[in-house]
């Protein structure tokens, strides 16, 4: 306690400096007139007296200096004069303190942008209890390689009474929407239908109200959960809300709960949960739809669950072989599913980052080691009034860190505004999950690197600046630096070349990527088309023959709004990461064997779809209004995929194909055109079998239209408008242009590319900074020796060789280091490139060639300036 109160004295005493000093410089002229008074009465003068008392004293200024430093806060006074002292000679300097702190603002920003993104998608935990026990459970295909397939909704009863490494398991399909109405008000809202163990394994709390319960999920209770959002929008936070009965699809249902503000699950749009209602009597075996999550038992790793799991799948597959043969089970943590997509991205862009964040700080220890080797005499002349290697050394320390500190804010504010624009070009993937935040976390990691990048890059050039005898600066002829000095700006920027290969080499990859894939034909044309979906209330539309009037209707008159081409509709749109698949026989041939049957995606279309969106029928021909009636016979038509695969060197227009779509039988249908083929899922994979029923063959009661005109954007109202001339109470949702429906396919790649070449030509530009600084340094060292060299008859093309060559070699080691390195690295990137392989040689090539070439020009100017020396003004140098 009594030292706590000494220190606290000592720091009081700190901050009161002024009138510290005032009581020192009292007591010490009491002091001194006290011996002038003894000096006196022994017969001095007063002149003698004063001498004499100052020569016994001391000096008063040397006095005071012995009494601070027995000081205990004297690390202090040091440290804030050496920060004054530090703005002082940095103000006094503003290129150099402009070029490295807006070099570390590049690097420290665009590091914490990126783990910002990454520490909200990787690291930061999941908003649910003991979230690391969450995983998810699909179902895997031997034969088509699918590792994350969704579920049957037999096994997964069967998963759930026959496990014994699950808490719980709870079943849900995410991909619904539902109609929502309550007065006049109508919206479609995203919603997840969910079995009643689902939010209570998530171990989350209603915030009003309570959850389904089993018997209400077993019963088809009509009951719904809303979410907070929702509940604020609607019923401006009504607390009498739970209880209250609303419309969806046109069926009364009742809230009986709230979720929280922050709650989620896999969507942040999902405003609505409903009960799944899911029974073993109403468990089928053939389709599969269902996604499942499980809890894992305290104690019970993911490889004992998936080791279970896959037991039970091979029981199932025995005891089921015509549904299940080739068929098994995926275990897979929550996080990763959430994630899978990105992740390899993220990765590669935090690995790019931290070469950009090491490309910076190179630099500014090369700008520090400039800085110091031209203020050796200071530092010497410092040396000799008595300061300590160690007191210079920290006085440099301390200028490295305010230009890092100043570097770090700057950066942090650089980042985000950097997060901002990350995530409006970020993929869906990123973020329909997670809601990406600057925080505090990310405050103190953005402080933490500046003040490590002060200290481990500045500590060492004050080192090195400090190596040698400080007194060798006050010679006359002492040139400024050493050669470690030399040799260490040398490495720093051979170390800045390199990092920068390295980076050019991974951006020309994934931008050649790009490129590729933006020119690969997506078998559409996206341009000038508008996409809405309309999802028809079943309470109005329980027969099949309503929904086919409705969607012949809509589509009829969507077609006559003026500025529309034609219109047409479509179950699921390509690109949009969904599609009924199953599989389907041709006639007169033997049924397949278990587990390989012919496998193909299945769509719904309204004549029209093919003319809107540009797709060629390439044989036959396409559907027509008078096949979009029940009564008329069955016909499809197939994607050339279909028929390279199952019927090659036959003609598909004379075949009858029957596809397992149905619970009640699947008749007989033939083939009547052929149509090319468009991508599925995204343009980096090849187009999947393909076979189209018209609606009126196999009814959807929420389908996609599309519509083709001059001005899409502007076709959004009347086709709202038409919409509801037909249902008033009928809303449109997720309105959107194929254009970006196709551009989102390829958002990962454009991301990564896109900041890929932005780290690249961040740290070019950096590099070529270090080369021309230390150039520039050299130059200046040496320019008595390049005045004699001219004033001996040199030419200035041998001047200019002579510096560019030194700069030249330089940048030939660090690049030859750099494409080594990328050679080694590229397999990193496989996974995100497209249409080239990971050592691409123009890549490969173009990298160190751009490099070079700037390099050239950086040295350039610095050589040209030593090339113009006049042999006079050399010599007058020192």
């Amino acid at each position: 306690m009594k030292k706590l109160r000494a220190f606290l004295d000592q720091l009081t005493g700190w901050f009161r400096r002024r009138s510290r000093e005032r009581d020192l410089r009292e007591e010490f002229e009491s002091h001194l007139q006290l011996h002038i008074d003894d000096n006196i009465r022994a017969g001095l003068s007063p002149n003698k007296a004063r001498r004499q008392a100052l020569i016994k004293f001391g000096g008063l200024e040397t006095a005071k200096e012995s009494v601070r430093s027995t000081s205990r806060m004297l690390w202090m006074e040091h440290v804030l004069k050496d920060l004054f002292y530090a703005a002082r000679i940095l103000r006094r300097n503003p290129g150099f303190a402009a070029t490295a702190i807006l070099s570390l603002a590049l690097g420290i920003g665009s590091s914490v942008a990126i783990f910002t993104v990454a520490d909200n998608l990787l690291l930061r935990p999941l908003p649910y209890p003991d979230a690391s026990r969450l995983v998810m459970v699909w179902e895997t295909n031997s034969h088509t390689r699918e590792q994350h397939n969704v579920v049957s909704p037999a096994n997964y009863l069967d998963w759930k009474a026959q496990n014994t490494v699950f808490t719980e398991m709870a079943g849900f399909f995410a991909e619904y929407h539902a109609v929502f109405s309550h007065g006049e008000r109508n919206e479609e809202l995203d919603t997840q239908v969910v079995s009643s163990d689902l939010l209570p394994l998530l171990q989350v709390q209603p915030f009003r109200g309570r959850f389904f319960t089993r018997e209400e999920d077993q019963s088809d209770a009509r009951v719904a959960v809303i979410s907070y959002r929702l509940w604020q929008r609607w019923f401006n936070g009504d607390g009498s809300v739970v209880g209250r009965v609303v419309q969806i699809n046109s069926r009364p249902f009742t809230i009986v709960g709230v979720l929280g503000p922050d709650f989620y699950f896999q969507k942040r749009s999902v405003d609505l949960w409903l009960t799944l209602g899911l029974k073993a009597g109403n468990a089928t075996r053939m389709g599969r739809w269902l996604q499942v999550l499980g809890r894992l038992k305290p104690g019970t790793t993911v490889q004992q669950a998936q080791t279970q799991m896959t037991g039970i799948a091979g029981r199932l597959s025995a005891a089921y072989p015509e549904n299940n043969t080739g068929w098994s089970a995926n275990v897979e943590p929550l996080r990763d599913s959430l994630v899978r997509q990105v992740k390899t991205s993220l990765f590669m862009l935090l690995a790019a980052v931290a070469l950009l964040l090491g490309v910076a700080c190179a630099n500014m220890a090369n700008l520090l080691l400039a800085r110091y080797t031209v203020r050796h005499r200071e530092m010497a002349v410092r040396g000799a009034l008595g300061a300590s290697r160690s007191r210079i050394v920290g006085q440099l320390l301390i200028e490295s860190l305010v230009l890092a500190l100043a570097g770090g804010f700057l950066g942090i504010a650089f980042a985000y505004l950097a997060v901002r624009g990350v995530m409006h070009w970020a993929p869906q993937e990123l973020t329909k999950f997670a809601n990406v935040s600057f925080d505090l976390r990310v405050l103190g990691a953005g402080l933490a690197i500046s003040m490590v990048t002060g200290i481990v890059f500045g500590l060492l050039p004050a080192y090195i600046a400090t190596r040698k005898n400080l007194r060798d600066g006050l010679h006359a002829n002492a040139v400024s630096g050493g050669g470690d000095a030399s040799r260490g700006r040398t490495w720093l920027v051979g170390a800045e070349v390199a990092a920068s290969v390295v980076l050019l080499a991974g951006a020309g990859l994934l931008f050649r990527s790009l490129v590729g894939l933006q020119a690969v034909d997506p078998g559409l044309d996206p341009k000038g088309v508008l996409t809405f979906r309309v999802s028809l209330p079943g309470a109005r539309y329980s027969q099949p023959e309503q929904s086919v009037r409705f969607f012949q209707q809509a589509s009829e008159k969507l077609a006559q709004i003026p500025g529309v081409e034609s219109a047409g509709a479509v179950s699921y749109l390509p690109f949009n990461g969904m599609a009924a698949g199953t599989d389907f026989r041709i006639n007169g041939r033997p049924p397949a064997k278990p587990g390989e049957g012919l496998g193909t995606v299945v769509r719904t279309v309204l004549p029209g779809y093919f003319r809107t969106l540009n797709i060629p029928i390439t044989r036959g021909r396409d559907f027509t209004n008078t096949d979009n009636v029940t009564t008329a016979p069955l016909r499809f038509i197939v994607n050339e995929a279909l028929v390279d695969k199952y019927l090659r060197g036959e003609d598909p227009l004379t075949k009858s194909i029957s596809v397992d779509m149905a619970m009640d039988g699947n008749p007989m249908g033939e083939i009547v055109g052929v149509v090319a083929n468009q991508k599925e899922g995204s343009l980096d994979k090849e187009a999947e079998p393909t076979a189209y029923y018209v609606h009126a063959h196999l009814p959807y009661t929420a389908m996609v239209f599309v519509l083709r005109g001059h001005s899409a954007e502007s076709l959004v109202e009347p086709a709202r408008k038409t919409i509801q001339e037909i249902d008033p109470q009928q809303p449109i949702a997720d309105v959107r242009l194929m254009e970006d429906i196709v551009r989102e396919t390829f958002a990962r790649q454009r991301l990564s590319a896109g900041l890929l070449v932005v780290f690249s030509l961040a740290s070019l530009l950096l590099a070529s900074i270090g080369i021309y600084g230390i150039l520039a340094y050299y130059v200046a060292s040496r320019t008595r020796e390049i005045g004699v060299r001219v004033a001996l008859g040199a030419a200035p093309g041998r001047i200019l060789r002579l510096v560019v060559g030194s700069g030249i070699r330089m940048v030939i080691f660090g690049a030859a280091a750099g494409l080594g390195s990328a050679l080694l690295l590229s397999g990193l990137v496989k996974g995100l490139l497209f249409g080239v392989g990971p050592r691409d040689p123009l890549s490969f090539v173009v990298a160190p060639a751009l490099l070079m070439g700037v390099a050239f020009l950086a040295a350039y100017i610095p050589a040209r300036r030593a090339a113009r020396i006049s042999p006079v003004d050399a010599l007058r140098a020192e």
